[in-house]
């Protein structure tokens, strides 16, 4: 959306892709080897793309460079960054501009170009993002709780409000602990929340043991590592908002 023609674009992880431990074949090296402009999310999220590219010849973008992190609380990951950050409207835009710029540095002759795509780009991000402010700040307080399998969402409940709660913290999913569980049941109980959530690229069995517990609804599947493949209901990054948030705002109406 910022380079359109301008340059070819390619993803080396495939949509539905758990990409924190994602191995790259020989294709992706072959694929990445012809590249000018390496782009990763960082924040430890990309486990593979130190050894990746280190022995590629190519201009390499971390965009948690300019991020400020929210910093992750518990166990083996207690002082290390979230990564997620795109989950939030409000950081998605400020990805926009790192991009426009990292882009307008290594082409200087075409900044205002990139500059005008990202503004047209912005402006679809800051319409969802009203969207959802609107439906938070007519939700009562004590429905602002965001229940999901991995805690993912910090960015986004941060910027919108919300109280996260969460079976394990980032790619941890072999962390489910009773003590977890217990936890997370009890302020679904006491809270009377009414919806809980998993993601697209693990399994819902845990959630689903909170649901029979409490009695509260799941709310489905919302993206988080991964894109949709092109028939899905998350195959680009403005659906895959559109479809978080319209699965959140379903789910705490």
């Amino acid at each position: 959306n910022v380079a359109t023609d301008d340059f070819i674009v390619r993803s080396i992880t495939k949509p539905g892709v758990e990409v924190h431990g994602y191995q790259p074949t020989p294709s992706d090296l072959i694929k990445a080897s012809s590249a000018t402009i390496f782009i990763e999310n960082g924040f430890g999220f990309e486990l593979w793309s130190e050894k990746f590219v280190s022995n590629l010849k190519i201009k390499r973008i971390n965009i948690s460079d300019d991020l400020d992190p929210i910093f992750i609380g518990e166990d083996l990951y207690q002082g290390k960054p979230n990564p997620h950050a795109w989950i939030s409207p409000k950081r998605g835009i400020i990805y926009v501009d790192i991009i426009v710029e990292a882009l307008s540095e290594f082409e200087p002759s075409k900044r205002k170009f990139f500059e005008k795509n990202g503004t047209i780009y912005k402006e679809k991000i800051e319409e969802i993002d009203k969207d959802f402010s609107l439906f938070i700040n007519n939700l009562d307080k004590n429905k602002r709780y965001l229940v999901s399998c991995e805690g993912a969402f910090s960015y986004l409940t941060s910027d919108y409000g919300l109280k996260e709660v969460y079976l394990w913290p980032v790619n941890a999913e072999s962390q489910i602990t009773p003590k977890r569980m217990a936890r997370t049941i009890s302020i679904v109980k006491n809270k009377e929340i009414p919806t809980v959530f998993c993601e697209s690229t693990v399994s819902n069995e845990s959630q689903m043991v909170v649901v029979k517990e409490t009695g509260a609804n799941f709310g489905g599947n919302l993206y988080v590592d991964s894109l949709s493949n092109d028939n899905g209901p998350a195959s680009s990054y403005l659906e895959m908002l559109t479809h978080n948030l319209n699965l959140i705002k379903k789910g705490l109406y």
